[in-house]
């Protein structure tokens, strides 16, 4: 029985998951939906919209691991996170691989069992979010080998005029001139990338359907990046000084008309898509705290959006359930960037002791290297050893 598996079913088969991914890649309801999706193919025959509805529930299972995380601070789980977002992109892949490509036939019964294909629209997705998330992890060797399986859109996309693939493909554009290994001389250009991205990601807000879940979490995982990419832009341009406690107001370096125009833009984007996507009001709190930083506002709104994601608020089962079912609770790394955000930035008087500049930074650190985040692991190792006399801390 098993030697006359159809090919493109492989997928379903036992094998053809590894065992830790099986109960989590077919948890959930992923069946056939009553609108097309807007990043895949639009298929007829049902057991290909099927085999392409699993692709899409893989991508949006290796999106939600990096986008929506467990909140748990205290979690041990170390990059759990990103090796299990590359999981599912893995499986994605040989579920690509093992794609049907029937012809236009509306039979179930056609040559299915012997014809097989590549998917490329899911293989261009899931190389691209791998790439993501390799530069989170400073592995620039792993994203560039997968680099030149993004630089173009497969040519389903170039005909569909979608804005989704376009924003996806001019955000890679803009993070690999400043994330990727060509990032000593592309600070403008990337600046310019964005402004394509941020316009493609405006038109998809306006036009996705509020039930597709996987261009939310597309558009999140997009919003996110792009806001990243202009804050890695503007504090590369102008790192924050040794000792911004000096300062008055606000201590972060400002950015010029452009910068906080293109940020306040993609800003507006994401409190747009937090309307109807709550997952997205975690990450608000932080780019707002940004923005204001950039602007060179008050540091006291700034604190108070900062201490949304420091704080730790109670469970839905304990008091204040119905704070936390409003305002979702910060992950361990929004935790970690607020720290660092707040360490680099905020005058003296918002912090309660002498030495906790120092603490709050060996905390981070200490939090972004068991998630595997060595890009704001980075930042904050520079900012000790400007503050410590070279002192870098290392989670125990």
């Amino acid at each position: 029985m098993s030697t006359c598996f159809p090919l493109s079913l492989a997928w379903a088969a036992p094998s053809g998951v590894p065992p830790r991914k099986k109960p989590l890649a077919w948890r959930g309801r992923w069946g056939p939906a009553p609108h097309p999706t807007h990043l895949l193919f639009s298929i007829v025959d049902p057991l290909a919209q099927v085999t392409q509805l699993f692709r899409e529930h893989l991508l949006e299972r290796a999106l939600n691991c990096v986008t929506q995380p467990n909140p748990s601070p205290g979690s041990a789980d170390g990059d759990k996170e990103f090796s299990d977002a590359l999981g599912y992109l893995q499986l994605l892949n040989s579920c690509s691989d093992a794609a049907g490509a029937p012809a236009c036939s509306f039979s179930i019964s056609s040559s299915m069992a012997t014809t097989t294909g590549v998917d490329p629209v899911a293989k261009w997705w899931a190389s691209l979010t791998a790439v993501v998330i390799h530069w989170l992890r400073r592995d620039e060797e792993a994203a560039e080998r997968l680099c030149p399986l993004v630089e173009h859109l497969p040519r389903v996309l170039q005909e569909s005029e979608r804005p989704l693939p376009r924003a996806a493909l001019h955000s890679f554009k803009a993070a690999r001139a400043l994330l990727g290994c060509a990032k000593a001389e592309s600070g403008p250009a990337s600046l310019t990338i964005c402004e394509k991205a941020s316009g493609y990601l405006q038109d998809s807000l306006a036009t996705t359907p509020a039930s597709s879940s996987i261009d939310k979490a597309v558009q999140l995982f997009l919003c996110d990046l792009l806001l990243v990419v202009r804050t890695s832009l503007w504090r590369q341009q102008q790192p924050p000084a040794p000792a911004p406690a000096a300062q008055g107001a606000s201590s972060g370096p400002q950015a010029s008309a452009l910068e906080l125009r293109g940020f306040q833009r993609d800003l507006s984007s994401l409190r747009r898509l937090a309307q109807s996507f709550r997952p997205a009001m975690r990450r608000v709190f932080l780019h707002e705290a940004t923005a204001r930083l950039m602007a060179g506002a008050s540091p006291t709104r700034t604190h108070q959006l900062l201490d949304r994601s420091l704080r730790r608020r109670a469970g839905p089962g304990g008091k204040g359930g119905t704070v936390a079912e409003l305002e979702p609770r910060p992950t361990r790394r929004e935790h970690a960037e607020a720290l660092l955000l707040a360490s680099c930035y905020l005058p003296p008087g918002f912090l309660s002791a002498p030495g906790q500049r120092v603490g709050m930074l060996a905390e981070a650190a200490r939090t972004l290297e068991k998630l595997g985040d060595r890009r704001l692991l980075h930042d904050c190792q520079q900012m000790l050893m400007r503050l410590g006399g070279g002192t870098t801390v290392t989670s125990s």
